[in-house]
């Protein structure tokens, strides 16, 4: 359950227009007598905003995957974003390799002091991550409301990472025709973690579709 508490005023025009249509409306009256549930002090709100903001959320990738369809063009987004994610992690294995190998030449002249190091890398999302076709608002929300730290896996040159880059089977896809003319032998860890971990993601199928590859990128911190 996410419980991670951002102070955000509720976009009740956004929520209502929402409600409106959600499940044929049975919930139609939440926005109304959320607002008449608002606490008075600062902290109170902030943390009955998180609880708004979660189960808006939810309802609304509950909506969205309902709807959702597999078809071909959409197969091919999630595959692109899928690639995209393969070569980071095929970046981070080079950059790590070529690390290591600077390292021994200093080590080798005599540099000891280069000896004890440690290169980390994770795949994050770019400064930009806005959804296409999306109210700036809600990008907001899944954003600010995505547990990055579940999703993107923290790798560094002391440890074995090779488990990371392994293929996750996702039972959705294994429904996709031509799937394997694409991806072999499922998706990565990020993408299912995205798709399906909704400890970590409240995304729907329709808005990983709309992520372009660009934002997402790797980070690295070097430390001796």
């Amino acid at each position: 359950m996410m419980t991670r508490i951002l102070s955000r005023a509720p976009r009740w025009d956004i929520l209502e227009k929402f409600y409106r249509v959600f499940d044929k409306g049975r919930k139609r009256g939440c926005v109304e007598q959320w607002q008449k549930e608002m606490p008075k002090s600062l902290l109170e709100q902030e943390l009955f905003d998180t609880k708004i903001h979660i189960e808006f959320l939810n309802d609304r990738r509950e909506k969205l995957n309902k709807e959702f369809r597999w078809t071909f063009a959409n197969m091919k987004k999630l595959i692109t974003i899928d690639q995209r994610i393969r070569e980071l992690n095929n970046e981070i294995n080079r950059t790590f390799n070529a690390t290591k190998k600077d390292i021994a030449g200093l080590v080798a002249q005599k540099h000891e002091w280069y000896k004890e190091y440690e290169l980390e890398a994770e795949i994050c999302p770019a400064n930009d991550w806005s959804i296409m076709g999306e109210h700036e608002y809600i990008s907001d929300l899944l954003f600010w409301y995505v547990n990055w730290d579940a999703i993107n896996i923290l790798a560094n040159t002391n440890e074995d990472h090779h488990e990371r880059h392994k293929a996750y089977n996702v039972p959705a896809w294994k429904q996709m025709m031509l799937i394997d003319k694409f991806v072999e032998g499922g998706v990565t860890w990020e993408l299912d973690a995205l798709l399906y971990d909704t400890d970590a993601s409240l995304y729907s199928f329709k808005d990983v579709v709309r992520f372009r590859p660009e934002q997402f990128e790797v980070r690295y911190k070097l430390s001796f």
